[in-house]
Order: structure tokens, then sequence, then C-alpha cells
């Protein structure tokens, strides 16, 4: 019955039967994305992942600006931005942000993770169910193919006149490390992000479909051979989107399964 099926749904996490920054990607019909937040924080707007019905995973440097942590406001089950502005907000009544998160002038995103609780919890349904978490010896190997969603910039030129309306998707696969760090070699900038073992990065080196600014926070999410998709990675970092060479790097989850449980746990 239905209630039954409600039940079953509750503790289901990010199992979809039908899955139907964005560059190169597609329109997310409603609710094939069910697990995505939007997320405004002053000026800049950027997604998270819902993970719990009380809790969004999401990129620290999202909730930080100019060193102090920001409340956000949040909200779910929405695939397109102008119904999303007429919808009020809901409430956060904590963001914590990983303590070794340290980044002032945007070179470091080592531990850029945070976690927003919600002050009322979210009844699940077809627009709004949670990611299933990794566990920690999940692996990311070279050529899985993840999809990344957002509300982000999907044109190459102006950014403020490109965020979309729509929620987006893209599928690309997960890079081998050596090339991401060889990549960044490649870039003109003197000043460049460092790269360590909390990040991977993803994208296709034809360019054309990346993630990109506005998606921050967003989720990198990998689908487990039961049909389950899970959190894998967060959208944290890059430049030049979508360009020939150049790939987004991610928060790498798995790295911090421990972590978020605490969290959880003890508040």
């Amino acid at each position: 019955g239905e209630a039954r099926d409600a039940i079953v749904l509750i503790w289901t996490c990010a199992l979809l039967g039908d899955m139907q920054r964005i560059i190169g990607g597609n329109d997310a019909a409603e609710h094939t994305i069910p697990w995505q937040a939007f997320i405004n924080v002053g000026y800049s707007r950027g997604g998270g992942m819902i993970i719990a019905d009380r809790w969004i995973l999401t990129a620290a440097h999202m909730v930080v600006i100019n060193g102090q942590v920001q409340t956000p406001e949040i909200y779910l089950g929405l695939a397109d931005v102008p119904q999303i502005l007429e919808t009020p907000s809901l409430n956060a009544t904590a963001v914590h942000v990983h303590r070794q998160y340290n980044n002032p002038n945007g070179l470091n995103y080592d531990h850029d993770i945070a976690l927003i609780k919600l002050k009322d919890p979210v009844t699940f349904k077809a627009a709004i169910m949670p990611l299933c978490l990794p566990s920690k010896n999940d692996t990311y190997d070279t050529g899985m193919m993840g999809l990344v969603s957002g509300f982000g910039i999907t044109d190459k030129g102006n950014y403020l006149r490109f965020l979309t309306n729509k929620l987006k998707y893209v599928h690309i696969p997960v890079v081998e490390q050596q090339r991401c760090s060889n990549s960044l070699r490649g870039t003109p900038r003197t000043k460049k992000p460092i790269l360590t073992d909390n990040m991977f990065c993803a994208g296709t080196p034809e360019g054309g479909k990346d993630s990109c600014i506005g998606d921050d926070g967003s989720g990198f999410t990998l689908q487990s051979e039961n049909g389950r998709f899970w959190a894998a990675g967060i959208v944290s970092w890059g430049f030049r989107c979508g360009q020939k060479g150049t790939y987004g790097f991610y928060t790498k989850v798995a790295n911090y399964v421990d972590w978020i449980n605490k969290i959880m746990q003890e508040n």
C-alpha cells in the first residue's frame, strides 16, 4: 500500500528507477536529480547535496566568505530558478565547516567540505531524495562516469550573464590523478591551487563538458552496481571552464565519511 511504499522511500537513498555549471549539458527533467540543493549566500549561489532529512553536504568555500562562516538560504525539490526564488527558503540552524579548511587566497582548497543542518527535517518524496554516502574504501577508478549537476554557467562568455535558470547535468569521467596534476602545469596562471589526495579531477580532454561557477558545492555522483547514486565528489575548483586539456577539481567525499558521520551524530 501507499503507506508502506512511503516508509520504503524514506530509507532508500538515491535509487532512481528511471534516470533520465554545465557546459554541453542537458536540462534536468523534474525529479531526475532529487538530491540537488540550491544554495544562496549573499550574492553568490551554488549547490549542495541532500544526504539526510536535515543535512546538506556542500563545499566549504560556498559558505565561508572573507574568512567568516555565513548562513545560507536553502531550496530543495525544484529544477528552475524563477520558481525557486518565489518559494520560501529553508532555514539552516548550523553550518559545520571542516576545521582544517583554510583558504584565504583561493589557492588551497584542501578539505573543501561543509555540512549544513536544516532547522526542520524534510519529507522525502519523488522530488527530494537523499544521496548515499560512500564507504571509506570506495574507489574512484579512472574512466568511471560521474553525473555532475547544477544551476551554473552554461556559456563560456560573461559569467554574470549566463547563470542558467534551469538545473542541468552532464556525464564526465574520473581522470587519472597524474593527468590532473599535469593539466595544472599547462595553465598560464603563476599561482595555482595545490592538488592533494583529498581531491580528484574529472572531465574530457577535448573539453566542452564541465562543471562551472555557480555549480560550486554541487555533487559529482557515481552509480554503484545496485543502481544507487552516491556522493563521490563536491564541485570545488578549476579554471578555464570546459576548455581543452583542463579539468574540474572535486573534494573526494570518501576521505571524509568519518567526519560526516561524526558531525551528524553529535549534532
